[in-house]
């Protein structure tokens, strides 16, 4: 089973459980979820990440320990603890960033990115390397508390639609709070070039050191 863990605290079981839903209606697999404490606007600036990074390596020891778990996966696009993580346990470390920026790479050259934060994560940016077009953020919406906003959907779609105009052949996500509001869904009839979510690509990349 895959271990989620989420850097948005939550006591809202349908929010943290939504990545786990996700992933059981597009792939089949049950995941269990853990959300880090007392950030409740999640991960959204370089001092949030530091805060942050502590909790989760914890978390990756503490989904280890149950013993049905066979991977984990930070569901944050900046990867954070991802290094940390993988010296820290065992069994293999996702990073939802990495697995979208690998995604990307397979069906485009011109990979823009849409996210919350100032800039493209780090880990990210280094995998597009050349192929990276654009980063975009719509305002308005900088954590991820801001992406329940009723406008949010279409402000981001104009974002991407910018960076489709400017040539870009494929979005990729850089918040898996995208997921949690449907984004993609709202997107890809509105879009003529590939969308990806880093929900899903974690779950593509589980689904290929899945044990049975």
């Amino acid at each position: 089973m895959l271990g989620i863990i989420r850097v948005l605290s939550t006591t809202d079981e349908q929010v943290l459980q939504e990545h786990a839903r996700l992933m059981e209606e597009s792939h089949g697999f049950i995941a269990h979820t853990e959300c880090i404490a007392d950030q409740p606007h999640g991960i959204y600036d370089d001092a949030s990440e530091a805060i942050a990074v502590p909790k989760i390596v914890e978390l990756a020891h503490k989904l280890e320990a149950r013993g049905d778990i066979d991977a984990v996966s930070i569901s944050c696009a900046a990867d954070p603890a991802l290094a940390a993580a993988r010296e820290a346990v065992r069994i293999p470390v996702l990073g939802a960033g990495e697995c979208g920026a690998h995604a990307a790479m397979m069906v485009a050259d011109k990979v823009a990115v849409i996210g919350i934060s100032d800039d493209t994560p780090p880990r990210m940016r280094a995998i597009l390397g050349d192929r990276f077009h654009s980063y975009r953020v719509s305002e308005r919406h900088r954590r991820s508390t801001d992406l329940f906003a009723d406008d949010a959907l279409e402000a981001l779609h104009v974002e991407a639609q910018h960076a489709a105009n400017g040539g870009a052949n494929a979005i990729l996500f850089a918040c898996t709070g995208f997921s949690t509001i449907g984004l993609k869904d709202y997107l890809a009839p509105r879009l003529q070039i590939p969308v990806i979510d880093l929900v899903q690509a974690q779950a593509n990349a589980y689904s290929l050191i899945q044990k049975a």
